[in-house]
């Protein structure tokens, strides 16, 4: 009988396998956050699954936005769109956008089989809240990712900017 040896994986390679299975089983069960009377604008970058997931984030993260009109889904989809070429970090805000929306990342950080979308906005706070106060590290760490992701998606807006007074 053979000691036990434990298995290594970096934590770069862990996050990355959990954001790649979190986005197939966002992408193999579709509508997971769309009902029929859920209106999804065009979009150009992004699936209806990520723009509501975003919206969801939206509910929590900018909630006393000062910017009326402002679309934290669209904004996602302008970004990704408005890029020139395809760049890595759009692969990547496209997988993260897939969190909120997956059941496997229901089940493997909340041990629900309840994604964030299908949440009312108390829940959805109440969810986010114990992530950003966990003692797993991953969940810590996408909580800060989709948190600054969001406030960088409204800091690119031109209305908030003429808020801030950066332009005319």
């Amino acid at each position: 009988m053979e000691p036990y040896t434990p298995f290594l994986l970096s934590r770069n390679r862990f996050l990355k396998f959990s954001l790649k299975c979190f986005a197939l089983t966002a992408v193999s069960i579709q509508g997971v956050n769309c009902g029929p009377g859920v209106n999804t604008p065009t979009l150009r970058g992004i699936s209806p699954e990520q723009y509501h997931s975003f919206r969801s984030l939206q509910e929590v993260f900018l909630k006393d936005n000062p910017i009326p009109n402002f679309d934290l889904g669209l904004a996602l989809d302008n970004y990704v769109y408005g890029h020139p070429y395809p760049i890595e970090t759009e692969s990547v805000i496209q997988l993260l956008a897939s969190v909120p929306s997956s059941i496997l990342a229901a089940m493997a950080l909340d041990f629900s089989f309840t994604p964030i979308v299908k949440l009312p906005p108390e829940e959805r706070i109440k969810r986010l809240l114990e992530w950003k106060h966990s003692s797993l590290g991953l969940k810590r760490g996408v909580y800060a990712i989709l948190r600054q992701i969001s406030f960088f998606l409204l800091s690119s807006d031109k209305e908030y900017q003429k808020f801030v007074g950066y332009i005319q």
